[in-house]
This record gives structure tokens, C-alpha cells and sequence, in this order.
């Protein structure tokens, strides 16, 4: 295979695999923290075979990526439990948004007229999405949901700082996880095959070897064909829910989730023209997960 072709392929099956989160969430029916512990579980045993001599280096970079991937994680999972899973997934790719917001108000870094405009319309349509669930718990799921996505522009936003390790904080947010999940996970597991399977696929598979691909296929993927590509987690994350459990989005939250895949697909694609032309100092932007 030519080597151009590699790299992106590689975060295809990355999208893919990171896709499969929410149908496998939805066949165990263990409590969200206990997922999120056996999940980080397994994620650490690929994360340390990848590194080869694991080790956490405790810097002010690597604790606030780990402690905002640890959150994430957590956040996402209650959010899968309570609303659908194409509601949880898109609201969590808002993550580039909030890139831009912490951005605004954490580094000082003035907002661009798109930038703004940007905002402005994933906005508009995660409003869509509380207008289309209006059951308490529904509606508490699409809020962790966007949270999610706050967390994760946080893990964006600590991993470019200087000193960053990407793959020290990550293990460090999967340990969190472990740790704080050791009381769910001795009171709520079952001996039951179903649950455990999913459980150790989302941790080795959907999470581990989804970010060993996604750390190599990067290196030789151009940062926008990355961002694009990504675009098949939230259009297949819905998809597999449905055809294994029959769960459907609304259609206020079909509306909204168009709305914001093709406002962050739109907004990567000007930022990286932007940035390629001479005298223009354009924002990049990060993708989902």
C-alpha cells in the first residue's frame, strides 16, 4: 500500500472503531461508573504495551490532560446511559468549539469573525437537540453530553501546551478511572458473557487500538483530512445503535446533529485554507474520539 494512503486509512478504522462506543455501551447494564472502570482497564493494558516502558511524568500539562480525559470518559458514559447515543456522540463533537471559547477565555486569544460565526451556529444547533428531548433524564444526558465536550476541548487545549505527553496523560486518565471505579465495580458486576465482552472490546479495541492507529496514522495524515475523516464517528455512532437496539434520534436532534457535523467539517476546511495562504494567521482547530 502506498504510504500516502496509509495514514489515512488508519484513522479510518480509527473513527470506526471510536463509532462502536455507544451500541456497546448500550448492551451492558452495569452502572456507568463501572463501565468507565473495566473500560480503562483494558485501555491501560494496550496504552502500556504500546509505550513499552510506561511511566507518568506528574507535569502541570500531563495532570490537567489526564484529570480532563479521566472526566471526559466519565461524562460521556453517564450521558450514553441517559439519552441515545447519536445525541451523546454529537454533542461531544462540539469539543473544537469549546477549543475555541477556552481559548477566548483561558490564553487570551481574541476570537476570529469565524470563530464566532462558528459558535454561533453548533449552537444553534445543540439547541435542537433540548427542544427534540424534554424528559428530565434525557435532558440531563444531553447536558453531559455537551460537558463532554467541554472536558474534551480541555484535553485538546492541555496537550498543546509545552512539556505535553499525550500518551502519559491518557494513561493517567485511564488510571483515574480505574481507581475511582473500584467500589461500582465490586458491587455491580455479573458473571453474565454479553456485558464482559463489550466491556473488553470498548476497552482493547474501541479505545486502546483505536489510539495506537490514530497515533500513527496522524503522523502521515494531513491535520484536515484527519478532522474530515473523523467526521464518521457521529454518522456511524447512531447507526449501530439502531440497527442492534432499533433506538432512533428525533428529528429536531437528525436537524441538530447536521447542523453541527457540517459546521465543524466547514470550519476545519476554511481554518486549514486559511492557514495555506500567505499573511493569514488562520486557528486550528481539533477533532473527536
Amino acid at each position: 500500500m502506498h504510504t500516502k494512503y496509509k495514514g489515512p486509512l488508519l484513522i479510518v478504522m480509527t473513527a470506526v472503531l471510536w463509532s462502536t462506543a455507544g451500541v456497546l455501551i448500550k448492551l451492558v447494564p452495569w452502572n456507568a461508573m463501572t463501565i468507565v472502570g473495566l473500560r480503562s482497564f483494558f485501555a491501560a493494558v494496550v496504552m502500556a504495551v504500546y509505550m513499552r516502558r510506561p511511566r507518568i511524568t506528574f507535569s502541570k500539562p500531563v495532570i490537567l490532560g489526564g484529570l480532563s480525559m479521566s472526566v471526559t470518559m466519565v461524562l460521556f458514559l453517564f450521558a450514553n446511559k441517559l439519552t441515545t447515543a447519536a445525541n451523546a456522540i454529537v454533542l461531544q463533537y462540539t469539543s473544537p468549539i469549546f477549543v475555541i471559547l477556552l481559548s477566548a477565555l483561558m490564553l487570551r486569544q481574541r476570537p476570529k469573525a469565524l470563530d464566532i460565526a462558528a459558535v454561533a451556529v453548533v449552537f444553534g444547533g445543540v439547541m435542537l437537540f433540548f427542544i427534540d428531548q424534554l424528559r428530565a433524564d434525557a435532558l440531563l444526558g444531553n447536558i453531559l453530553a455537551v460537558l463532554s465536550g467541554v472536558t474534551f476541548a480541555g484535553v485538546f487545549l492541555a496537550n498543546k501546551m509545552p512539556g505535553a505527553r499525550p500518551e502519559e496523560a491518557t494513561l493517567l486518565g485511564y488510571l483515574i478511572n480505574i481507581v475511582i471505579s473500584i467500589p461500582f465495580i465490586v458491587t455491580n458486576v455479573t458473571a453474565e458473557a454479553v456485558p464482559w465482552l463489550a466491556v473488553t472490546v470498548m476497552g482493547v479495541f474501541q479505545l486502546g487500538v483505536a489510539y495506537v492507529l490514530f497515533s500513527i496514522g496522524i503522523k502521515t495524515t494531513p491535520p484536515l483530512a484527519a478532522s474530515l475523516i473523523a467526521v464518521i464517528e457521529p454518522l456511524l455512532s447512531p447507526v449501530w445503535v439502531m440497527l442492534a437496539t432499533g433506538e432512533k434520534p428525533g428529528p429536531y436532534a437528525v436537524a441538530g446533529g447536521v447542523i453541527v457535523v457540517a459546521a465543524v467539517v466547514a470550519y476545519n476546511a476554511i481554518s486549514a485554507r486559511h492557514e495555506q495562504s500567505p499573511g493569514l494567521d488562520a486557528k486550528k482547530s481539533a477533532s473527536n474520539a
